[in-house]
């Protein structure tokens, strides 16, 4: 077929993406990752489609028909047996979760595609410009003045290679980003059951093993979820013990920083971790911990409480 002006093709649908080639770069916007992160409910159901699933679900096994329709206080027996596991815990996957988190460089959002049971949307990046991204900095790089100002330079050196083979015409969009460094603003959709939702807060809510960013994140989504779901408010604690890596160092096994106070309870050298000294410990270390605090608030703030609509 020959090819034709596009006036000429019928139907021709409007692009996905926006083309920049030849725009002019501007700054680099370099901002604080864990004051960036955002998370957000794109959809649940609601209060009220959520005690009919479960309770439609779980309460039927005995009856002789279908029974539609339910005392408002045993629902409420039932959800609290649920999610204390004292009833068939499958009732849990009937509840999918749709959210959004953005504010991740690339390291983080192999974390969270980890999570298998998990649906996944990307932004993509071989034919989207991320000539206007913005960059995800790291608090502890931020806090040395030498170390942030070469990172800038690196990184604004990367970016500036990237549009120039890009505009080019000579390096199509598949190659040219890779020379863009990890460190580029990214986002994700997620769908996933309740069950799995609550397994993801509790693992990368580890203080000791996983990284603040991901600390952030599940701290943030669970919040999200409690202003919807105040009936599951104590399900996931942040202030708990990291008991895998309790166990996993006490052993002597390789971990990256030593225990901090509410997992010193093993004996210890510093020579058996990679770092000496605790990840707050750190220059920018106080930023997550004064983040970490306020989330820890917001989320105390919400009391366990069953409402029916």
């Amino acid at each position: 077929m020959p090819k034709l002006h596009k006036s000429n093709v019928p139907h021709l649908q409007k692009m996905h993406t926006q083309l920049k080639f030849g725009k002019k770069t501007q700054p680099i916007e370099f901002v604080n990752q864990l004051e960036a992160i955002d998370v957000q409910i794109v959809h649940a159901p609601t209060v009220a489609e959520f005690r009919k699933t479960i309770s439609v679900f779980l309460m039927n096994t005995w009856n002789d028909k279908i029974q539609w329709d339910f005392p408002h206080e045993d629902i409420d027996q039932t959800i609290d047996e649920l999610f204390r596991y004292e009833l068939l815990p499958t009732a849990m996957e009937t509840i999918n979760i749709t959210w959004s988190v953005n504010g991740m460089d690339m390291i983080d959002t192999t974390h969270l595609i980890r999570h298998r049971l998990f649906s996944f949307a990307a932004q993509v990046h071989g034919d989207r410009d991320m000539r206007d991204d913005r960059v995800m900095v790291k608090p502890g790089i931020m806090a040395n003045a030498d170390f942030f100002e070469r990172y800038k330079q690196i990184t604004t050196m990367a970016r500036d290679l990237y549009t120039d083979m890009l505009d080019s015409g000579l390096v199509h969009g598949l190659d040219t980003r890779t020379i863009m460094p990890r460190n580029f603003e990214h986002f994700y959709m997620v769908r996933c059951t309740i069950k799995d939702l609550i397994g993801y807060c509790i693992m990368r809510g580890d203080e000791q093993i996983q990284t603040t960013v991901d600390n952030v994140i599940a701290m943030k989504l669970w919040l999200e979820v409690l202003k919807k779901y105040p009936f599951l408010a104590g399900l996931v604690d942040f202030r708990k013990p990291d008991s895998f890596y309790q166990r996993q160092s006490a052993k002597g096994k390789t971990n990256i920083f030593p225990p901090n106070a509410k997992n010193d309870n093993f004996d210890w050298c510093e020579e058996q971790f990679y770092h000496p000294i605790g990840r707050e410990e750190f220059p920018g270390g106080d930023v997550y911990l004064r983040i970490r605090e306020d989330l820890l608030k917001q989320i105390d703030a919400i009391k366990k409480e069953h409402t029916h609509v």
